[in-house]
């Protein structure tokens, strides 16, 4: 090596050296390196102020309340089949005067879970109405009984059993 030339391990060496430093002195707290910020006075007790956290796009979730239905079914539809999912309603007679709109589940499903046909059958079980606010807000069935068989289509918070990834 030629008089007064640096060494490769020499450079190697001032480099990690260097970095490092550069991320010790990232990780170090603000109050060490004042974090550009002037002043640090203590705020008094009664001037601190709660704040809700800010969650874009969230909502507070607020459970559905299960209600029973039963019935005698006057209508069956299947309502959705134009754009991809189609959803099973059905309409009950429930003694009031007033029919009662029911989304039960894609046909598919209540096939492959050996659920029996809703024409003209007495039903009753256990639904959410997640939109209470609404005028004739539908009913969406958490467990229905038809024909003497239990059908489970949604789970306590209401998610379908269907989308449930097996």
């Amino acid at each position: 090596m030629a008089e007064g030339a640096v060494s490769p391990q020499l450079v190697l060496g001032l480099g990690v050296v260097l970095i490092l430093g550069l991320v010790v002195s990232a990780m170090l707290p603000d109050r060490f390196t004042g974090g550009g910020k002037t002043g640090g006075g203590v705020t008094a007790q009664s001037q601190a102020l709660s704040l809700p956290a800010a969650l874009p796009g969230l909502s507070p979730f607020t459970p559905a309340t299960p209600l029973q239905f039963s019935g005698r079914v006057t209508q069956v539809a299947s309502i959705g089949n134009d754009v991809g999912w189609g959803q099973v309603h059905i309409w009950i007679d429930n003694g009031t005067g007033a029919l009662q709109e029911i989304s039960v589940a894609p046909q598919a499903y209540l096939t492959q879970i050996g659920c029996p046909s809703f024409d003209g059958a007495r039903v009753s079980g256990v639904g959410f109405i997640f939109d209470p606010g609404r005028p004739n807000a539908e009913l969406y069935v958490k467990s229905i009984q038809v024909g003497g068989r239990t059908c489970k289509l949604r789970d306590d918070e209401g998610l379908a059993l269907w989308m449930v990834v097996q």
